[in-house]
């Protein structure tokens, strides 16, 4: 997969977005690509995959809620390795 700069990340997540929803407003799609490019599953994505991931599960009646690691998992492994 091929390397990209958060903005670009983030800008081509917006679009993909919009393409989605057609309905959603470019800043909407811009505030969501930022929420998205925040959490370390999907920006391990490429930026369209993540987009398309987050739309399909939002959509599941029986979802989880997103949520953030209470601590990155480099702090973690420090924690468990007796370095923290």
């Amino acid at each position: 997969m091929e390397t990209l700069d958060s903005a670009t990340w983030r800008s081509r997540c917006a679009l993909r977005i919009a393409e989605l929803d057609h309905e959603i407003s470019r800043m909407e799609a811009e505030r969501l690509a930022n929420d998205i490019h925040a959490f370390e599953r999907t920006r391990a994505m490429s930026p369209e995959a993540a987009a398309e991931f987050v739309s399909v599960e939002m959509a599941r009646p029986d979802r989880a809620p997103f949520e953030r690691r209470s601590q990155p998992r480099e702090r973690r492994r420090e924690i468990a390795n007796g370095a923290g």
